[in-house]
């Protein structure tokens, strides 16, 4: 499950429940590469249904209108100027993300901690919709006015971000959808049988490559007296807390017959159940990444360990075995090893 500073939070595209921490996260490219934008300056969430055409929420100048905030079911932004890479860039720190509010008792609460955008990487943002925190956590508008979370129906959503691209350059609004359900909570006569099956995507890396390598789940409800409409929803992130090992498969009678290279939680999940990690060669056969935090090469210790896991590895170039494990319902479901070659 994806996190933001260590709370965990519920993808857009993973069925997420109108009563959980919904993250809503765009990526924005430039010329085939990530990039940040100059200003990222706030994110208006508007029910779908009411908002079919963009006309209806934009002015001339395709921007947000004033006239509209008001009709908002949450907005968010930034604590400062909102330039990412200004004078106050602590503003789109995820670390300043507390899945709680702020406030003393008879004082009233402050969602400045809960109602932000932050910066998850280059040109990676995010605001999370709580719905746990429900019509307690508000933002506040270009107006000055303060919109409460009213986004508590089951349905269907538009986030729309205002950014500006660079110092010069007129501003945008990108504008991207999402669902909230009611269906997430289930109630079954009988315990579910579920079988899993996966599926390696990959079958070949190249060494100095950064690739992504993808896994798919396929998960089968056996159970004959399940409606079809509920074994539908296990095909749509069932799946939790994945995880990816990968290990290097060495013919030298010398070295370890398997050596451990690859041994994180540092995953994306899409929201068909796939598994995604990326495979970054470069980083990977001088250190590992055996640990959700890199290792610190200037720190003595440190770097003899990356020495040591580099006697270990051996030749870059052969065969490697990986398995990905993860939750589903009680049970921990681990994948039998899939092989891909670094050539």
């Amino acid at each position: 499950m994806p996190s933001i500073n260590t709370h965990e939070v519920v993808d857009r595209n993973n069925r997420p429940a109108v009563q959980s921490h919904v993250m809503l996260r765009t990526f924005f490219i430039n010329d085939g590469e990530y990039q940040d934008p100059f200003i990222v300056s706030s994110v208006h969430v508007f029910q779908r249904s009411e908002n079919l055409t963009p006309e209806t929420i934009l002015n001339d100048e395709g921007l947000v209108a004033s006239s509209m905030t008001h009709q908002a079911q949450m907005v968010f932004a930034p604590s400062g100027d909102a330039r990412v890479n200004g004078t106050d860039p602590v503003q789109f720190d995820q670390g300043g993300y507390s899945q709680q509010l702020n406030g003393v008792a008879g004082e009233g609460n402050h969602c400045e901690n809960v109602s932000g955008i932050y910066r998850l990487g280059r040109g990676e943002y995010a605001c999370v919709l709580d719905g746990i925190l429900g019509s307690t956590l508000s933002g506040i508008d270009a107006n000055g006015n303060a919109i409460a979370n009213t986004a508590d129906l089951a349905t269907r959503y538009i986030d729309v971000w205002t950014i500006q691209l660079g110092n010069a350059a007129s501003w945008k609004t990108y504008i991207n959808e999402f669902a909230l359900y009611d269906d997430a909570f289930l109630s079954l006569t009988e315990p579910p049988m579920l079988r899993t099956k996966n599926n390696l995507f990959n079958r070949r890396v190249t060494v100095g490559s950064k690739t992504d390598l993808k896994i798919g789940t396929e998960i089968t409800v056996e159970n004959k007296n399940i409606d079809n409409s509920i074994k539908n929803i296990f095909k749509e992130s069932a799946i939790t807390r994945p995880r990816v090992e990968i290990q290097k498969i060495n013919e030298n009678p010398s070295l370890p017959g398997r050596f451990t290279v690859v041994d994180t939680s540092n995953v994306e999940l899409t929201s068909d159940n796939t598994i995604i990690y990326t495979f970054d060669t470069s980083t990977v056969f001088q250190q590992g990444d055996l640990l959700d935090l890199p290792l610190d090469m200037n720190n003595p210790e440190d770097a003899a360990t990356a020495a040591e896991y580099r006697d270990n590895l051996g030749p870059r170039l052969g065969t490697y075995a990986l398995r990905v494990s993860y939750n589903l319902l009680h049970e921990k479901i681990v994948s039998e090893f899939m092989y891909f070659i670094v050539q």
